[in-house]
């Protein structure tokens, strides 16, 4: 199983296993011709001690499409599997802060056991030092103890409530954090990434200059759909797509909600024939799809989709890759409509 990560990472290898790891590295590194720079080493490191379950499972898919573990490659996850994992361990730390409170709490209880514990033995011996009337002054004393000891035990008491509600706003505050996060990346009505999330992603991948593709998709003839059937249905129709490009996405692809009935999908580190495919696998799956009325057995007919695709150049800036593919999804939909094209 492997371990929860940190951030920094910290890691814990007795000198027999982080020299295990080392060997195993290198071999890895030379394998795949990748330079030993630290930032390849932290990949590999990572990958063959088994403590980061997600850049194992990013690099396992790319092995078993053979594809060569490059430079790019590498620093693509670096950054984002050593580095900026940060909602997972953002999550870690609302979960330490929980940690403390609860400790907190715990030792509170304890205080105020142990100050019952004496507020019981003082009344005590207050009640057999009521006997005792040569020594009022001590008597004093320990009265006055008895309070004080008592305000403590009340204060305890106070400030355990206290942190129990503390507690609980914290995670309240918690589900909302994370809801309102998922919110700000998320379509509300397909579940992909909206708009801003996807130009987030795409500014990144093309200032870093990675390698990848994209995907432009648009619902052939939507606006007839909705204007024969009701905009229930188109909607139907749109997290029906939506759940097709779901079906291809994994660590390492994306899909998103790009406006209206267009969608898009990143491809990171996939050919453009590869990418082909995949899109074309979407086109026809949609376009043999018989979708039906609501509570109704009769089919709204055909519905097909168009897509355009391009591969990131050097130096390509957002705009310039979005109007390649729009360009060629534009050829898709003046050619006929129902099929794929690429610039």
């Amino acid at each position: 199983m492997s371990k929860r990560l940190s951030f920094p990472p910290v890691y814990k290898h007795e000198f027999q296993q982080a020299s295990e790891n080392l060997r195993q590295t290198l071999l890895l590194a030379n394998r795949h011709k990748t330079p030993i720079t630290p930032v390849n080493y932290a990949v590999w490191y990572e990958y063959v001690s088994g403590d980061n379950q997600a850049l194992m499972n990013s690099i396992d898919t790319r092995l078993k499409k053979n594809e060569t573990i490059t430079p790019e490659v590498t620093q693509y996850l670096y950054e984002k599997y050593v580095l900026m994992s940060m909602p997972e361990r953002l999550n870690n730390t609302n979960n330490g802060l929980k940690l403390v409170v609860d400790n907190t709490l715990e030792n509170l209880s304890k205080v105020e056991a142990t100050a019952s514990q004496c507020n019981q033995g003082l009344t005590q011996s207050q009640v057999q030092l009521e006997t005792c009337n040569d020594i009022d002054e001590l008597k004093t004393l320990v009265s006055q103890i008895l309070i004080n000891t008592q305000q403590i035990t009340s204060s305890s008491g106070e400030l355990k409530t206290e942190l129990t509600r503390s507690t609980e706003e914290i995670m309240k505050l918690r589900k909302e954090l994370e809801s309102v996060k998922e919110m700000a990346r998320t379509d509300s009505l397909t579940g992909l990434l909206n708009r801003g999330a996807f130009d987030n992603e795409l500014q990144y991948l093309c200032s870093k200059g990675y390698a990848f593709t994209l995907v432009l998709f648009d619902i052939d003839n939507f606006k007839r759909l909705n204007d024969n059937f009701g905009h229930l249905l188109g909607d139907k129709v749109l997290q029906f797509f939506a759940s097709l490009l779901k079906n291809q996405c994994n660590d390492i692809h994306l899909a998103a909600r790009f406006g209206g009935e267009e969608m898009a999908m990143i491809f990171m580190h996939s050919s453009l024939e590869e990418t082909f495919m995949i899109t074309e696998q979407i086109r026809e799956k949609f376009s043999e799809s018989r979708l039906k009325k609501k509570g109704s057995n009769e089919s709204i007919g055909q519905v097909t989709v168009s897509a355009g695709i391009s591969s990131y150049q050097d130096k390509d800036s957002p705009i310039s890759i979005i109007e390649r593919a729009d360009q060629a999804l534009y050829q898709s939909k003046t050619g006929g409509r129902n099929q794929v094209n690429f610039i």
